[in-house]
């Protein structure tokens, strides 16, 4: 047994694989392949080939690409592979290694929020993602209440981004769109297990629920608050990383959430929360100035084949009946996301806008006499309301989350998830103009007297939290 142990403890300390036979007592060595870096590094020693220098350019650039992933995914193992797996695996692998937490984290974040007392609340910190656009509806949302707080109550908001190394690069579009935000704190988080940049806050804001791990963490807050404004576990198939989403409704913030539906959703979990209904900009999102007489019928279409949850690969299924039954007596309009005909099947059918400038979404929606947006969350998402205020006949699907909103037939047209079930609603409501203007008229009803002010909404739900 000795000898054994002994052979088995010198092949371990060569380089190559080893395999052990138990019948012969014989370690065979077998050589593996040498990472890309050793090869070049033996090749420059033999000296005497005329790419010398080239090599040595090659291993740098190597080296200089090996640190840009590990600076980039400072927290992940650097051993983990996976770039020859799933796309959902690797993501997986992703999260489960970035965002972690242990029992003492949940500890310390209570501990250190359960003293309320230390005077008025001045200074906010917001965890956001890196900001695709400060218009899109979340990330508006977001601002529009942190400019909120700092009108009505002087509290000062700043603003951590994770995941990015350049936080300043989005100074100008929060200044554009929010004024009195221009003078905020931008603070970039590459690493969110590296929170030493952040000074201490009175409150704490978690938004997308990746940076309620940060925030979990981040105990140099008096209160924190879970700003929720969908159902994010459904952003992903179940499994791993939608586990991971649910896990942070448990992490005990005080949530305020964007519908009813959130909230009941958020309690469900066991946490407190408290919500308000969304509301629209009244001067880009009304039914004013609509085109009155057009060649063509119009239909608008959400698309983003890379957002899971408006079921796009239905949308699509159901626009190719569509143009089989009227043709060219409706153009179809999409928006909401860079993606490539072809690819889907559907180059010569659809007209693609990808992103619009925000003002110019309310002439878009003006000029469709039908939106067509399909989700499958626990939140309706500003699309349809939009489409209701510009007086466009709102289709989407039965959703029971959403029933507080949407009614069949009265300001909306409900459509089951098949493709030609989702056709045929389309096409009725095209088609139907008495019944269009029926809908149109209460949708838009609706609109101007439930979801035209910003400011009582959130006045609500501030005096309920604070």
């Amino acid at each position: 047994m000795a000898i054994l142990q002994q052979k088995r403890r010198s092949a371990a300390t060569n380089k190559g694989m080893t395999r052990f036979n138990k019948k012969s007592g014989v370690v065979r060595k077998t050589m593996r392949s040498r990472p890309a870096t050793e090869r070049l590094k033996r090749r420059l020693k033999k000296g005497k080939t005329p790419e010398r220098k080239h090599l040595t350019r090659r291993m740098r650039a190597r080296k200089r690409s090996v640190k840009r992933r590990i600076v980039g995914r400072q927290t992940l193992a650097p051993q983990v592979t996976t770039h020859h797996i799933d796309p959902m695996v690797s993501e997986g692998i992703t999260f489960s290694t970035l965002l972690d937490f242990t029992s003492m984290d949940l500890h310390n974040s209570r501990v250190a929020t359960s003293n309320v007392s230390g005077g008025p609340y001045e200074t906010a910190i917001w965890f956001i993602p890196q900001i695709a656009n400060v218009y899109y509806g979340g990330f508006h949302t977001i601002f529009r209440y942190a400019e909120y707080l700092h009108r009505t109550r002087g509290i000062r908001s700043n603003f951590a981004v994770t995941m990015s190394g350049n936080a300043e690069q989005y100074r100008s579009q929060i200044a554009q769109a929010f004024p009195l935000l221009s003078d905020c704190a931008l603070i970039a988080v590459p690493d969110i297990n590296n929170l030493s940049a952040i000074p201490p806050h009175d409150i704490g804001f978690c938004t997308l629920w990746i940076t309620a791990y940060p925030l979990l963490k981040f105990n140099g807050v008096r209160k924190k608050i879970y700003f929720m404004q969908d159902y994010e576990p459904y952003f992903y198939p179940a499994g791993s990383v939608s586990s991971q989403a649910q896990a942070t409704y448990r992490f005990g913030f005080t949530a305020i959430c964007n519908t009813v539906s959130l909230k009941n959703s958020y309690e469900a979990h066991g946490g407190t929360a408290v919500h308000f209904t969304p509301a629209l900009n009244t001067k880009v999102f009304h039914p004013h100035s609509r085109p009155k007489h057009k060649d063509k019928l119009r239909l608008f279409f959400y698309g983003r084949p890379n957002a899971y949850r408006n079921c796009f690969e239905l949308g699509t299924a159901a626009i190719r009946l569509i143009k089989n039954v009227l043709g060219d007596r409706v153009e179809i309009i999409s928006a909401g996301s860079t993606w490539d005909h072809s690819a889907y099947g559907i180059d010569g059918l659809v007209t693609h806008y990808g992103f619009m400038p925000y003002e110019q979404t309310g002439e878009l929606y003006r000029s469709c006499d039908a939106g067509l947006v399909l989700m499958a969350t626990r939140h309706p998402s500003y699309p349809p309301l939009e489409l209701a205020a510009c007086g466009a006949l709102v289709i989407t699907n039965v959703n029971e989350w959403n029933n507080w909103i949407w009614k069949d037939g009265v300001n909306c047209l409900l459509t089951e998830m098949s493709a030609s079930s989702i056709a045929e609603k389309v096409i009725q409501g095209l088609t139907d103009i008495k019944l269009r203007h029926r809908i149109t008229t209460q949708s838009i009803h609706d609109m101007t007297n439930n979801h035209s002010n910003w400011d009582s909404e959130l006045k609500r739900v501030t005096e309920a939290v604070f």
